[in-house]
């Protein structure tokens, strides 16, 4: 039998290894790249450590590297085929080459998608369809990493529950690289022959070690700016896909001694990559210089795992790897979904057996699309041509269209009546028309306010049940419903050392008026903002991203690495606070922010010796410091929970032993019986047992852990009350 196609070639191949006649006479050794047993064991390894990993299971905490695993088979295969296409046939049919991945990558990822849609419109949160419409048009487009790689970077949406198509940012990569790789290897190619195979892979090999290496200092770098980006974008992930080809060009040696050296280097390959799967967690920085290990792990593998009769192919070969191995992308594509729907339905975190069950569930559908959906289209060599377009834009269409649809018709969250309007009034010791700068001075230094009895306004919030149905924010606009001075860029960004020049309330004030510190500062301005013009303070922000005011290294997870730019800002802040003459500046700070030693929330001890130098260094620049309680922590996304909890919004309430950290507020004891002010605030937002997340028609948290405009604007009394007198005495104080 004589093929005339590649398409032909490669059905068979699936099938069974052969050796047949290719066309004008060349002979073609079709060893059924997809069906080698060495590959599909890798595959199976890589597919089963990412599955293990999501399912929770203990000691496999780096089975994300599964994935890297995954790139670097993937373009050792695709560049072994058009290598092999090169060499047989002189040329290289493009047509043929993105009609074989249409049949092989989109179906399957079609019918996961908009079934994870209709899933999700079921058992998902009702706020979060709409982010998930937008990731099924990201799968569509092949452009989910760039999605998830924009909403990871953002300080302010990387605490999102996940989606459950995240996943697809690998597909997205690989789809990326399938677009490029055959078109610069069909370049670079150009007048090559048949005759010329040593030249062939010598130009790919060129040209794939040129990419991997390039591919590989602008993931290094940008690792130091953003590592969502370092981790999702296509060309900081492409060396190792360049890897994959490199290896797969790389001539192979036929001695013995050499088979031998391979094959122990492959046995040493793979048992890295188990390595890498058990010693990687998520304080592991990656994809920075480790992300060396499984790639390099998987590249020795694929060069000598069928060296020999005794190389890992003696492993690889056992059917539990190669029926894994062979269903291992219809297994990817479907645990996920699997696990981020389950645990929305059960409203709960998923234990290890859980994991498992889904897990379970997961290989069940992946044995179904396999059978009924995979093998049949990726082996009907008739959708070629036209044909593989006509498919193609078929299924973007389907998948684009669910996803339009799903958008523009979110489900309707039922609210009850509404709900009239809190008030919140504070007890101030001054007529309200009366400014501090006319206030004549007490005798004696007043201190602020002990921690007092919960508002009447939280007291009445704790016995709501029902959604207000005129909720200010809206669920919908609740993580837009941020201070201005995000918008102004008052608020600095991660790569900031020097703080904005940003004044507010009157300019020309002698009671001048600092607010310092991360996020959990910022929240506080449009209060603060109140005050401020109220009595005519001159208020100034010193605020930044994830950056505490204490004297403390930390770890950004959103970065990926230790928040180096923190301990700068805060020196030059602290030179501009006397340059700007700040008599009085309130300091806070997000309570769970992580220890750059731990990658966990710090301890007490750690906060204490951080705040005290903090407070040392100002009192030394004549600057008055008010250590402010934090706000409570819901452990949640507020506005999600609520969408689902809507007919008894108190399930959202989170507790005060979950809102507050027990030893914090013990450290800040500490600090108010040394002498230190401290403003306590929890009265403002829990009673003695929870913390209310709404309170009247007001929205509380825009997210898992800030306040929404609308809340801080309403306690803006509390604060005038608790703070303007304790302000204005120190103003004036020489």
């Amino acid at each position: 039998m004589v093929f005339q196609t590649l398409d032909e070639c490669e059905a068979l191949a699936y099938r069974r290894v052969v050796r047949v006649p290719f066309r004008d006479g060349w002979q073609a050794i079709l060893v059924g790249m997809q069906r080698r047993a060495d590959i599909e064991g890798l595959r199976a390894i890589a597919v089963l450590a990412v599955l293990l990993f999501h399912a929770g299971v203990p000691g496999l905490a780096g089975g994300y590297v599964g994935v890297d695993v995954f790139f670097v088979v993937s373009g050792f295969l695709i560049t072994s085929l058009l290598v092999t296409e090169k060499e047989s046939s002189g040329v290289i049919s493009l047509s043929s080459f993105y009609a074989r991945r249409v049949r092989r990558l989109l179906p399957v990822s079609a019918v996961v998608a908009v079934a994870t849609l209709g899933a999700s419109w079921i058992w998902l949160e009702p706020l979060r369809l709409r982010s998930v419409a937008n990731d099924v048009l990201a799968v569509a487009t092949f452009s989910s990493n760039f999605v998830f790689a924009s909403r990871g970077a953002d300080y302010l949406q990387s605490t999102l529950p996940p989606s459950p198509l995240q996943h697809y940012w690998s597909l997205a990569v690989e789809e990326q690289f399938y677009v490029v790789w055959p078109v610069l290897i069909a370049l670079i190619c150009l007048g090559a022959t048949t005759t010329s195979r040593v030249n062939v892979r010598a130009r790919i090999g060129l040209l794939s070690a040129v990419v991997g290496v390039t591919s590989f200092v602008l993931c290094m770098r940008m690792m130091e700016s953003s590592q969502p980006w370092a981790f999702f974008s296509p060309h900081t992930r492409a060396f190792e896909l360049a890897a994959g080809a490199l290896i797969a060009v790389v001539p192979v040696m036929t001695m013995k001694w050499a088979r031998s050296a391979s094959a122990i280097a492959a046995w040493c390959g793979l048992i890295g990559i188990v390595v890498t799967v058990v010693q990687f967690d998520e304080r592991t920085r990656f994809p920075g210089p480790w992300a060396l290990a499984p790639v390099l792990a998987t590249a020795v593998v694929l060069r000598g795992g069928n060296a020999t009769s005794w190389a890992p192919v003696a492993l690889l070969r056992l059917s539990p790897f190669q029926w894994l191995g062979s269903r291992s992308y219809s297994a990817y594509l479907w645990h996920w979904p699997i696990l981020i729907v389950v645990a929305a339905a059960f409203n709960r975190e998923l234990s290890v057996i859980d994991g498992l069950v889904c897990t379970a569930i997961a290989l069940g559908l992946s044995e179904f699309s396999f059978r009924f959906i995979e093998n049949p289209v990726r082996h009907n060599i008739a959708l070629r041509g036209l044909r593989a377009v006509a498919l193609a834009t078929a299924i973007i269409a389907l998948v684009a269209g669910a996803g339009l649809v799903a958008r523009n018709n979110p489900p309707a969250i039922a609210v009850g009546p509404d709900a009239t309007s809190p008030t919140v009034i504070g007890d101030t010791t001054l007529p309200a028309g009366l400014t501090a700068t006319t206030t004549t001075l007490v005798p004696t230094a007043p201190n602020l306010p002990s921690r007092g009895e919960p508002v009447q306004a939280i007291v009445e919030a704790a016995s709501m049940t029902g959604l207000p149905g005129n909720l200010t924010p809206s669920l919908q606009r609740a993580l837009s419903d941020m201070p201005i001075i995000y918008n102004n860029n008052c608020h600095a960004g991660f790569s900031a050392i020097r703080p904005k020049n940003c004044v507010f309330g009157n300019e020309t004030s002698p009671i001048v008026v600092g607010l310092y510190g991360d996020s959990h500062a910022a929240q506080w301005f449009p209060a603060f903002e109140k005050v401020a013009i109220k009595r005519n303070w001159k208020l100034i922000t010193y605020t930044k991203r994830g950056c505490p005011p204490a004297e403390i290294p930390t770890f950004s997870s959103v970065l990926g690495k230790v928040y180096k730019e923190c301990a700068p800002w805060r020196r030059n802040v602290l030179d501009q606070m006397v340059t700007d003459g700040v008599k009085v500046v309130f300091v806070a700070q997000f309570e769970r922010l992580l220890s750059a030693s731990t990658r966990k929330p710090m301890w007490q001890k750690e906060w204490r010796e951080g705040l005290q130098g903090t407070v040392t260094e100002l009192e030394s620049r004549g600057i008055k410091p008010v250590l402010m309680e934090d706000t409570p922590y819901p452990g949640q996304d507020v506005p999600t929970c609520l969408s689902r909890s809507y007919t008894n919004i108190q399930q959202c309430s989170p507790s005060v032993r979950v809102a507050y950290r027990d030893d914090m507020n013990e450290m800040l004891v500490d600090f108010d019986r040394a002498g230190q002010q401290v403003l306590w605030v929890r009265n403002w937002f829990c009673i003695t047992t929870s913390c209310p997340t709404v309170v009247g028609n007001v929205l509380v948290y825009r997210d898992d852990n800030h306040m929404t405009v609308s809340f801080a604007s309403l306690i803006a009394p509390l604060l005038d009350t608790a703070t303007f007198e304790f302000v204005d005495w120190y103003s004036h104080t020489p």
